[in-house]
């Protein structure tokens, strides 16, 4: 059986196997520390959300913007709103049922823009400003956390680079500044409220950042099953080969029966 283990062709077979199991548990070890990635950032943005809220104003005039400093922060803003420009952006869902989400800019008390992500409405209400969606007139204080902003990937849906846009894929806010009356600071606000709110109203408000985990540690149990997997139906193969070769071999070592002459056309 070693001999045939050993033969060229049958070399490369194990190298090959050992090749597909080799990358499926590099592929699942890196889910596992794409996983652990996910846990160290969720822990830190969990906590980050039990902070006391700032000021949003205070740092609207910081000399630069660090977005993974200041992402899920509670801010508290002071202001009025500006329907005339407000957009949707796509993809929003609530309840299994299609829509966008509506974004607002925000005239700061204390000057600046922030564009604020004031919560869902179904994709009928398709036009903004959508009236069945007003904001308060005036001035009022709100309450969220910011978000970063989501510039056109490389792939998939993207927004056009110039042009007035109504619905947007992407909260870019680089791109959005291009519209925006004024300088658009660079995260997004989303609101939070701790009141109820009617099963009828619009727009619904944005639910809690949900910091969950993804797929990565089912990912990871996949790819290492697939390498014991390949392995172990590599070997099953090896020995169902081994036991049918031995099952063709003729016995060379059979016994010849008392009496049987092996001498061809001599009768006794």
């Amino acid at each position: 059986m070693l001999t045939d283990l050993l033969r060229p062709r049958a070399l490369l077979s194990h190298a090959l196997v050992l090749f597909v199991a080799a990358t499926c548990v590099v592929l699942g070890q890196w889910q596992f520390d794409r996983l652990a990635q996910v846990r160290e950032n969720n822990a830190l943005l969990e906590q980050r959300l039990q902070n006391d809220p700032v000021a949003l104003g205070e740092l609207v005039g910081a000399p630069t913007v660090d977005e993974a400093e200041l992402e899920y922060r509670p801010v508290t803003a002071r202001g009025t709103f500006r329907p005339a420009q407000e957009l949707l952006q796509r993809g929003a869902q609530h309840q299994n049922q299609q829509g966008f989400s509506i974004l607002t800019p925000f005239d700061l008390t204390d000057g600046g823009v922030v564009l604020v992500r004031r919560g869902f409405v179904p994709a009928a209400l398709d036009t903004p400003p959508v009236a069945e969606a007003a904001p308060p007139t005036g001035e009022v204080e709100l309450h969220g956390i910011l978000e970063r902003p989501v510039p056109n990937p490389p792939r998939g849906p993207q927004d056009p680079a110039e042009g007035h846009m109504e619905r947007v894929f992407h909260a870019d806010t680089a791109r959005l500044d291009q519209q925006v009356d004024g300088t658009l600071y660079p995260m997004v606000l989303r609101l939070q409220t701790d009141e109820p709110v009617a099963y009828d109203a619009m727009p619904v408000p944005p639910a809690p950042p949900v910091l969950d985990e993804a797929n990565h540690f089912s990912y990871a149990m996949q790819w290492h099953s697939f390498a014991v997997l390949a392995v172990v139906t590599y070997v099953a193969w090896l020995v169902t080969q081994r036991r049918q070769r031995q099952g063709g071999r003729p016995d060379a070592e059979a016994p010849t029966s008392p009496g049987t002459t092996t001498t061809a056309g001599h009768r006794g």
